[in-house]
């Protein structure tokens, strides 16, 4: 009996060893998770930070100097100046190319007379 009881107390204590070592495995293993994402988050605040710079210097540029704001009306909104000229080239297509010899050409859907 004294063994009987002795091999149940030893099962049961390997279990609860068991049990605490999933516990604990599991807590690091969210810590090192945590770890991952507390890092990710301030790389991303570094490069938001970096993005506020250079939006504050555009706004100073934009508030103080002409030329910014004729630079960037030019840039986003295509803008000219008055005494300027837009020359438009345009180029034509390329008629397709069949992709091998041995494929048939491509026939267009809708063609237009000359």
């Amino acid at each position: 009996m004294k063994r009987f009881t002795l091999i149940a107390l030893g099962v049961l204590a390997i279990a609860a060893l068991g049990f605490l070592s999933s516990i604990v495995t599991r807590g690091f293993q969210e810590v090192a998770e945590t770890e991952a994402e507390l890092r990710n988050l301030e790389e991303e605040k570094r490069q938001l930070e970096e993005r506020i710079e250079e939006l504050e210097a555009t706004l100073e540029a934009l508030q103080n100097d002409p030329a910014a704001v004729e630079a960037l009306a030019r840039r986003e909104l295509g803008w000219i100046g008055p005494d300027e000229r837009v020359i438009l080239l345009v180029t034509p297509t390329p008629e397709p190319t069949p992709r091998s010899l041995t494929d048939p050409t491509p026939t267009p859907i809708l063609s237009i007379p000359d």
